[in-house]
């Protein structure tokens, strides 16, 4: 059955719903929830990404937002969110668990797609007692440090990250990244570091 989305106005305001492809190929806001995962190691700050599977039909085998995936109509964001989690990474966890950063509208162009998302974007504190069981969209879960993160912003180089599932050692850059505005990353980077501030 057809994965059907609510879609939205330039306001944000609902205006009716559509079969997930068809959103993309008529580029239409719709909702979508992400998850990013960071830990704290001494003072560096660790972002987790999650490296796609091989056979996924978008973006295969880059590295993206811990977990993340599209809202349906009618469905809660948290509620979508605890799914999401559950099926890309199996972490169980609760909505009180997440934390709200507000949301960033952001817009994506790759071949026909077209990607136009709300992004309800909501962080979580990882600890090494929390095991990641991922699932088929999921090839591996990478730590990078944040910092090195946001060099790749502006600097066309490589970092290193680590898979926190078998310790091997992964190169990050530019090209294995999922693409997002510089904005969004932006947005996410500073939310995670006030985030750790507070805590």
């Amino acid at each position: 059955m057809a994965e059907m989305l609510t879609i939205y106005n330039e306001n944000e305001q609902p205006i009716g719903i559509k079969e997930r492809e068809k959103v993309h190929l008529d580029g239409d806001w719709h909702e979508t929830f992400h998850c990013w995962m960071f830990r704290k190691e001494g003072e560096t700050i660790h972002l987790l990404l999650q490296q796609r599977a091989d056979h996924k039909k978008d973006f295969p085998s880059l590295f993206d937002i811990t977990a993340a995936g599209h809202v349906e109509a009618g469905e809660d964001v948290l509620l979508a969110g605890v799914r999401e989690i559950d099926e890309e990474v199996g972490l169980t966890v609760v909505p009180g668990d997440l934390i709200p950063q507000g949301y960033y509208k952001e817009e994506l162009k790759e071949g026909v797609l077209v990607d136009r998302e709300i992004c309800r974007i909501y962080l979580l504190p990882w600890t090494n007692d929390k095991t990641f069981t991922i699932g088929e969209e999921v090839k591996d879960i990478v730590s990078v440090p944040l910092e090195d993160m946001e060099g790749l912003m502006d600097l066309p180089r490589s970092v290193k990250g680590f898979s926190i599932l078998n310790g091997e050692e992964k190169e990050v850059n530019r090209k294995n990244l999922v693409p997002h505005e510089k904005g969004y990353e932006r947005y996410v980077f500073q939310a995670i570091r006030e985030c750790v501030a507070k805590l």
